[in-house]
Parts: C-alpha cells; sequence; structure tokens
C-alpha cells in the first residue's frame, strides 16, 4: 500500500527481531562440555536423552542434538531407556526434565536456562566424580558459560539425579539435590547478506535496533 511506503520512506529507525531474520534460524550444537569447559562426552548423553524423551514438539535446540552426527546409534535411548515421566518447561521455571530408567539407573534429566538450572544443583562432576557444589564455584561457573556467551552461544545448562524407582507422578519439587555435569552450547549463524543490509540502512540514516529475547551478550557478539 502507498501509505507504507511512505512510511517507510519517513523511517528513522528499524527495530528487527534477530532469529531468522538476522541469522539463517538454523541452531547448530557446536560445544558438550562439563563444568570447566571441557568436551564431554556423558554431557551429551544426558541433553539426547532428555530431548528424545521430551514430548510435544521440539524446539530447534532439541532438533540440533536430536541431529548430532551419531548419537542416534551410539545412544539408542529408545532402546536403551524407558520413558517413566515428565516435568514439562514453563517461563518462570525456564527449565524441563524427563525422568527415565535404563541401563540399571533410574535417573531424572533436567536442561534449561543456566541460572536456574544453577538454582536446583546441590552437586557438581568433577573430573568424574560427584562433588558438593560449593558457593565459591559459583563465580567459576558463570565465567565458563560467560566466556561461551562471549563467543556468541548460546548456553544451556544440564543437570541430573539418581532417584529411587517409584510409583506416581514427578512434580517440581523432584527438581531438587541436582548434580550439575555441564553444559551444552549452540550457534545460530548470522545471514550472509546481514551485514550489508544493515550497512545499507546506516548509509541511509537508519538505526537499527535489535528486539529479541535471548542473551544480551550472545547477541552483541552476532551483531558485531
Amino acid at each position: 500500500r502507498l501509505n507504507s511506503i511512505q512510511n517507510f520512506g519517513a523511517m528513522d529507525v528499524l527495530c528487527t527481531d534477530k532469529t531468522g531474520t538476522l541469522t539463517q534460524d538454523k541452531i547448530i550444537l557446536e560445544k558438550h562440555v562439563d563444568i570447566y569447559g571441557h568436551e564431554n562426552e556423558d554431557v551429551l548423553e544426558y541433553a539426547y536423552l532428555n530431548s528424545y524423551h521430551q514430548s510435544g514438539l521440539k524446539n530447534l535446540l532439541d532438533v540440533a542434538v536430536l541431529e548430532y552426527a551419531g548419537l542416534t546409534e551410539r545412544i539408542k535411548a529408545g532402546v536403551q531407556y524407558r520413558k517413566i515421566d515428565e516435568i514439562p518447561f514453563d517461563f518462570q521455571r525456564r527449565r524441563m526434565s524427563v525422568v527415565v530408567e535404563g541401563k540399571g539407573r533410574h535417573l531424572l534429566i533436567c536442561k534449561g536456562a543456566v541460572e536456574e538450572v544453577f538454582s536446583c544443583c546441590t552437586h557438581a562432576e568433577v573430573n568424574g566424580s560427584v562433588e558438593a557444589l560449593e558457593p565459591s564455584y559459583l563465580g567459576q561457573l558463570l565465567q565458563v558459560t560467560r566466556e561461551l556467551n562471549e563467543d556468541g552461544f548460546r548456553v544451556i545448562a544440564i543437570a541430573y539425579k539418581e532417584t529411587a524407582s517409584r510409583g506416581g507422578a514427578y512434580g517440581l519439587k523432584d527438581e531438587s539435590d541436582l548434580v550439575l555435569v555441564g553444559y551444552i552450547a549452540f550457534l545460530d549463524p548470522p545471514k550472509d547478506s546481514a551485514r550489508e543490509a544493515i550497512a545499507a540502512l546506516h548509509r541511509h540514516g537508519v538505526q537499527v535496533k535489535i528486539l529479541t529475547g535471548d542473551n544480551d551478550v550472545v547477541t552483541r557478539k552476532v551483531c558485531h
């Protein structure tokens, strides 16, 4: 419509989404690391079990985990593990958990936003052993995730606990006394055309503002 074109001509600030507009909207799982930032296969397996047994539509992060090379055949989540229950995601907790049974273990596996998962953890895996998560560790743990964010990665924390087999449903109170095992980190690469498009807008006196629900550190990295 003509009035829309006129409005575009008068524009001096453009507010735009990031995901799928400036980026490719193709999430890639790039890293799976322990609490110190070292590559760790256990983190990957716990993340896969959680994503595989999560019900409903899979989000792009889950799809990236499930499509990661070689995991389906190696872990055989549907054969070696049986789903017992699920504590669904909500936007207040910003985490979700599944309960599975297999290989002689009964596990609650939780994934979600870093600080929200931290709040449920009392222990962490350190060099293959489980140790109490002292308050003094928190700064170091956050530094690892901060460095990943500064490199443009979106970070999800992974934690678990072993529980006794029982009847009945699981609830929010069961997301407690967890063992922090590490992080999975994702990239959503910028579109090749994004840099020139933004530069062209700047040349014409239009400021570009990014509207996103993502971590602000990640957003700055993508924009730079």
